[in-house]
Order: C-alpha cells, then sequence, then structure tokens
C-alpha cells in the first residue's frame, strides 16, 4: 500500500466525516436540520436524540467508506488509486445527502408536536452592524497577486531554459505520467489558474462581508457581537487559504525550472490538509454564525417563541431559493460558511466560473 495514497484518505476524509457526523450540533440553535424551530425546542430530548442518531448512521457510513477505500487501496496503481479514491469520495457525498434529506423530513414531521409560543414573528435589526469591521479587506490579495505576478516574470525570464517538453504530472514513484510542448500559455498556464483562484476568493471574502444580517430574538445584541467575531474568523481563513494554494502553485511552477521531485510531494501533500484541517478545526470552535457550540444556558432562560419562518425558502432544507431577497448569499442551514441565493441570476453565473476553473485545472494537468 502506498504511503502517500492512504494518507490523504486518513488525513482528509476521516476529520470531514467526523466534521460531517457532527454538522446538526454545529448550525444555528434556532435550526433543526433544515428546519425552524425554538432555542428551547432545539434543547428537548426528542431533537437530541434525533441529533445522536444521525451523528451514529454517519459515523457508521463514513467509517464504512473509509475503511473499503483504504483495502482497496493497499495494492491499487496509479491509475486505479485515483479511480478508487474519485469513487469513495462521490459516494461519500452521496451518503451524506441522502442522510441529510432523510432526517430533514423527519424533523418537518416532527415540528409540529413541538412546543411553541404562539406571537407574531418579528424581524430584528441592528442599524449599526454594517457600520462594524465585518472582514478584512481584499487588498491583502494584493501579497497573493504579487507572487503571481513575481513568479510569472522568472518564467518568462527562464522560458528558453526550459526543455521543448515540459512534465507537469508524476507518479508516486517520481515517474513523469503526463507532459506538454513548451509554449508560453503551458508555461503560464499556472498563472492563469492562480488568478482565477484569487478571484474567487475575493469572491467569498466579499460574500462573507455582504451576506444578510441575521439575529437571534433572546439576545440580539450578543448576538451580533459573536456574528462579526464569526464572519473575520473566516475572513482571514480565506486569505491564508488563499496564499497557500498560491504558493502550492507557485512549487508546482518552478518545479519546472528546478525541478525537485521531494519538495513539490511534500508541499502538495502538507498544503491541502493544512487547508482541511484548518477548516475543520475553525468549524469546531463555533456555532454557525457565532457563538459557543456547548451551550450552558438555563432551560428556563432560553426561548420557546418560533423565529422567522422561511422554510419554504430552504429547498431540502440545504437550498436556498428566494426571489423576493436582494441578498446574493446568505449563511447556510446546515454546516459552517455561506451559501447562494440561487433565486438571482448571478448566484449561477458564479457556480459557472467555479466549474470553469475545476476544468481548466483538470485540463491543464492532463
Amino acid at each position: 500500500m502506498q504511503l502517500f495514497s492512504i494518507l490523504p484518505v486518513i488525513l482528509i476524509f476521516a476529520p470531514l466525516g467526523l466534521l460531517l457526523s457532527f454538522a446538526p450540533y454545529m448550525t444555528r440553535e434556532t435550526i433543526s436540520f433544515g428546519v425552524t424551530v425554538s432555542e428551547y425546542s432545539y434543547y428537548t430530548p426528542i431533537l437530541r436524540k434525533l441529533r445522536s442518531t444521525f451523528a451514529a448512521v454517519s459515523l457508521v457510513g463514513n467509517g464504512m467508506v473509509i475503511l473499503v477505500c483504504l483495502y482497496l487501496l493497499r495494492s491499487a496503481n496509479e491509475d486505479s488509486t485515483a479511480m478508487i479514491t474519485g469513487v469513495s469520495t462521490m459516494i461519500f457525498i452521496v451518503y451524506w445527502a441522502a442522510l441529510h434529506i432523510l432526517f430533514h423530513f423527519k424533523m418537518k414531521k416532527i415540528k409540529g408536536t413541538l412546543t411553541t409560543v404562539e406571537a407574531p414573528q418579528r424581524v430584528k435589526i441592528d442599524t449599526t452592524f454594517r457600520q462594524n469591521k465585518l472582514t478584512y479587506s481584499n487588498y491583502w490579495f494584493l501579497i497573493h497577486i504579487a507572487i503571481i505576478a513575481a513568479i510569472a516574470f522568472i518564467s518568462i525570464l527562464n522560458y528558453k531554459e526550459l526543455p521543448n517538453v515540459i512534465p507537469i504530472k508524476y507518479d508516486l514513484q517520481g515517474n513523469v505520467t503526463s507532459s506538454v510542448p513548451k509554449t508560453y500559455l503551458s508555461v503560464l498556464a499556472v498563472n492563469l489558474v492562480q488568478l482565477g483562484i484569487i478571484a474567487l476568493m475575493m469572491l467569498v471574502n466579499w460574500s462573507i462581508k455582504t451576506s444578510k444580517q441575521q439575529l437571534t430574538a433572546s439576545n440580539p445584541v450578543q448576538f451580533a457581537a459573536e456574528n462579526i467575531q464569526f464572519r473575520r474568523k473566516w475572513s482571514l481563513f480565506t486569505i491564508i487559504t488563499g496564499l497557500l494554494l498560491t504558493i502550492l502553485f507557485a512549487v508546482i511552477q518552478m518545479n519546472m525550472f528546478v525541478p525537485n521531485l521531494v519538495l513539490l510531494t511534500a508541499i502538495s501533500f502538507t498544503i491541502p490538509v493544512v487547508i482541511v484541517l484548518g477548516a475543520i478545526l475553525l468549524s469546531l470552535t463555533g456555532r454557525q454564525g457565532g457563538g459557543k457550540i456547548w451551550s450552558h444556558q438555563e432551560e428556563r432562560k432560553r426561548s420557546k417563541e418560533q423565529p422567522v419562518n422561511d422554510d419554504d425558502y430552504w429547498k431540502l432544507g440545504f437550498i436556498y431559493f428566494n426571489a423576493n431577497d436582494p441578498s446574493l448569499t446568505v449563511e447556510k442551514r446546515y454546516g459552517i460558511g455561506w451559501t447562494n441565493n440561487f433565486a438571482r441570476p448571478l448566484s449561477w453565473v458564479i457556480v459557472l466560473f467555479i466549474i470553469a476553473i475545476v476544468v481548466i485545472s483538470i485540463a491543464l494537468s492532463q
């Protein structure tokens, strides 16, 4: 079994499996499996049991996928390794989606039996919220762009030193498995991909800043402060992720001029693992939108008032589609982060842009 075949499965799949399994514990206290509930209902025994059941079933299923994947990888070659990992990833995603949808519909049935206080739905807004510094500036990405420009400039200066055929992909034993003829486009293609990724990261950072404000009914002032901190943490993570990816692609490009397979392999493995583990660690330090995951608030202080119910706009509990909402991005109902309002045409443009970056990156690696 190749070490670099199984390490990504252990260091990426396993933590992701844990994160997805315990995602219901990280949502807002007014959301349960994509369904709006009161803070009081969130901690009732029936919903506690629903979350623990989901976590147990998810852990067992994800664990089986990972174990089967590791078993198949023990004697896999380069081509079959990619296929096994890809298929396992798809099963991983499909299993999570199916499990979430199942528990989402269970939650919708349970909701009618929960105790709530009949009161007019109220939307609370902090008019000073936007006056705060919600994210780090996109100007920080000028550092990333400067690195990309410097590497591109060095590549052009040393263009004649390159061989006529450039290796761009290696197997785990260091053998060249893919190469391309030397052209300015093939040499600078990595820089184009880098610029696309940085543009995407800047868009994510902008989305964190402009995503619409959501407050709790019980303590809006405290939650607003926690939400600001939540946004700033993820904004900083976005900038750092962009920098790490810039460094990764810079090493790949410099490997054309000064081949160093050991360094290339180490960087190519380390940076993705650091990014994934960083995202998981950040997710485990706070609830979606802000606040602590484990609440020690006294039961009598938890509000029984039903929050603003916009469940009809959340398809299957995690796809937001509201033509009446001018917001382009909103906080996710499931997991940590933000999602698009897919009733806005610009959201689909963004999705196509992301797909284009992925397709171009794959095409350039062939």
